[in-house]
């Protein structure tokens, strides 16, 4: 549905139009439209620009190119969507805290990954109450409390086990906070409208310079012109970088330190499997890790080292099953649709064939409260594992324009050889543990690494392009203001230094209410 006080640049009758306001916000994915929503809701004029349509489109629909130096890298291809709820309509969804299990004694970037830590325990609450969950932050003990003596056997062999939080269906897409906000108060919104031309006041030299304006601009070129007190870059790891580059690329100086490591550390995700659940515990594996329902949402359970080595990657492991059946092929495109707000992809076939294990699914999910496996379905248990920082890994800008006017963004990315033997290493020393467990737990028989031909890097959790800390390289500070600049903050998953042990979006979310709590309280 588009709301018909949101705007199309596109269609608008002026060739160039101004507004000002008190924020422009830009990026209308999940930390966009939240950052956007808090702040009107204290009762400030925000501007919130959308390089894309209403309904999410991939990167190549709207034109924005990508050259590859090295190897191409998925998160940019297959991982990112514009438009209203940007890539977390489609892919998003997981909720699950960084927690003590991203410490490391003597990391050199401790110090920001205990602000990350002590943001999401003094936010995680604010973020689940404004997502409409009623049940607090219970990511521990719910897991502990749905298996029980389980999950005390895994604790005794040095496993941890979290319940990650998915959103219903029904707000997995953050657009759905726009619509709970009164027309009076919500953010203007404009979309088909890519951030292209930046005005920057004062330099770097004396750390004052300033955002004093930016000019969006449509595919047929009808512009936008936005002046605003306070810029946040909202826009995924691989675009704020991209923009910050174009923002000091504007004048006819730097604007940022020159140390800033803008672009640089792109890392991810590497995902494998490691391990098949054997054929005897396939049901067992199911009657124990099924995804359960606690109310319209749902909970899954990953694990977790505990008294990881200090110098091993962050990484975190949970079950995968193969469900194929026709129901449950016709439930996730419903599902899929309604995230999307689009039409079902369905025809009378389908419904006829995937009819009986549709009514399967919806009694176990009201009368048992989980999620239906169908018996026999193979199961395997999948590592992610946090990929190696590494300077040469970056996004930068080519002489190359595109459709827009603006510099094409390359990627030089790759999994290297280090990261491999990581993934190998770390899949050992987890299934050393869990086969050390006594009890009845499922049966896992070990894979070895790369037999299968897949690609250890589906992940889509692009972070390190906007990295935060104190350091010379850093380009955000703790509270992801960007350094040299008075007046422009990133809330992108790209300011965190590595992706840790959990999917980002739910840090980020805690990192842009404490963001939006410090801008509205600073703004007055």
């Amino acid at each position: 549905m588009i709301r018909s006080d949101w705007i199309d640049l596109a269609a608008s009758e002026n060739k160039r139009q101004e507004v000002s306001a008190d924020f422009c916000v830009i990026g209308a994915g999940a930390a966009g439209i939240y950052l956007a929503n808090q702040l009107v809701l204290q009762g400030r004029n925000v501007v919130l620009l959308e390089a894309g349509p209403p309904k999410c489109v991939d990167s190549s629909a709207i034109g924005f190119d990508t050259l590859f130096e090295m190897n191409l890298y998925p998160g940019v291809t297959e991982g990112r969507f514009f438009g209203m709820g940007g890539s977390t309509s489609r892919w998003g969804g997981a909720l699950v805290p960084h927690s003590i299990h991203d410490l490391r004694d003597d990391a050199i970037l401790n110090d920001v990954w205990h602000n990350i830590v002590r943001t999401v325990d003094d936010y995680a609450l604010n973020v689940l109450q404004q997502l409409g969950y009623p049940q607090g932050r219970d990511f521990e003990n719910i897991a502990v409390q749905f298996l029980g003596n389980a999950a005390n056997e895994l604790r005794d062999s040095d496993i941890n086990v979290q319940s990650g939080l998915y959103l219903p269906f029904r707000i997995k897409n953050f657009v759905t906070l726009l619509d709970n906000v009164s027309r009076a108060l919500a953010p203007r919104v404009f979309y088909n409208a890519v951030a292209k031309s930046w005005s920057v006041q004062g330099s770097e030299d004396c750390d004052n310079s300033r955002v004093a304006s930016v000019l969006a601009i449509s595919r047929n070129h009808k512009e936008l012109f936005v002046r605003a007190d306070k810029f946040v870059v909202a826009a995924g790891a691989i675009e704020s970088a991209r923009i910050l580059l174009e923002i000091n690329e504007s004048g006819d100086q730097r604007v940022f330190r020159s140390s800033a490591a803008i672009g640089c550390y792109l890392a991810d995700h590497l995902s494998v499997s490691i391990a098949d659940v054997a054929s005897s515990s396939l049901n067992m594996a199911a009657t124990l890790f099924a995804p359960r329902f606690a109310g319209a949402w749902l909970r899954g359970f990953r694990f977790l080292e505990n008294r990881a080595p200090n110098a091993s990657p962050r990484a975190f492991a949970h079950f995968i099953f193969e469900n194929s059946s026709a129901g449950f092929e016709l439930a996730k495109e419903l599902m899929g649709a309604m995230q999307g707000r689009r039409i079902p992809a369905i025809n009378a076939t389908s419904v006829i064939a995937g009819m009986g294990d549709l009514i399967r699914l919806a009694y176990y999910r009201f009368a048992h409260s989980k999620f239906y496996i169908t018996p026999g379905t193979h199961a395997h248990l999948q590592l992610d594992m946090e990929q190696g920082a590494i300077r040469d890994n970056r996004v930068s800008l080519t002489k190359q324009k595109d459709v827009y006017g603006r510099n094409v963004a390359c990627i030089h990315w790759k999994v290297t050889e280090e990261d491999m033997m990581n993934i190998e290493e770390t899949a050992r020393r987890f299934l050393s543990k869990w086969s050390n467990v006594s009890g009845d737990l499922p049966h896992l028989e070990p894979k070895v690494i790369g037999t299968d031909g897949t690609k250890p890097y589906d992940a889509y959790h692009p972070v390190g392009t906007c990295r935060m800390g104190e350091g010379v390289e850093a380009v955000v500070d703790l509270d992801l203001k960007v350094w040299g600049v008075q007046n422009l903050w990133v809330a992108s998953t790209g300011v965190l230094p590595s992706a840790g042990t959990a999917n980002p979006t739910f840090t980020l979310l805690c990192l842009t209410h404490k963001l939006a709590v410090h801008l509205g309280s600073a703004h007055k």
